[in-house]
């Protein structure tokens, strides 16, 4: 007689221990990919969420340390498994979006403050002149090549 998959909560302990058979960089990623595995083959589930405070308490201690197991409650609905360490409710964990790096100019912009633009602002109506100029004399060196 087949096992009929779970419909609801379930609390498992799940070992991690595996995971510090791997190179100490690649501890981390390979509990979070064990806790996966693992309630994947338990609830049968297509898709697996973790908890942001499960996913906080296997990166606790770093990459290359993580717990040697965890406790966690799995909730079931449809082919969505979420699973959250014990004693938490489910929260979705979203990765938080990388910041676009500042170039040398705009940290220094930022540094100086007002003065350093109004500084820019007059190197450019001077530089924009110095073009005009410019402009002009080609004009006059034409007009006197032309003749």
């Amino acid at each position: 007689m087949a096992k009929k998959p779970f419909e609801g909560e379930r609390i498992y302990t799940i070992p991690l221990r595996e995971a510090y058979k791997k190179a100490e960089r690649k501890r981390g990623p390979y509990a979070i990919r064990l806790v996966e595995s693992f309630l994947k083959i338990h609830t049968k589930g297509k898709e697996i969420k973790l908890g942001q405070e499960l996913n906080k308490k296997i990166w606790e201690r770093g990459v290359k340390h993580p717990p040697k197991k965890v406790r966690i409650k799995a909730i079931k609905d449809g082919d969505i498994v979420k699973a959250e360490l014990m004693g938490f409710e489910y929260k979705d964990f979203k990765a938080i979006p990388k910041k676009e790096k500042k170039g040398m100019k705009e940290r220094l912009l930022g540094r100086l403050g007002p003065k350093a633009l109004k500084k820019e602002e007059e190197e450019k109506m001077v530089e924009g002149k110095a073009e005009k100029m410019e402009e002009r004399t080609e004009e006059k060196h034409q007009k006197k090549e032309a003749l």
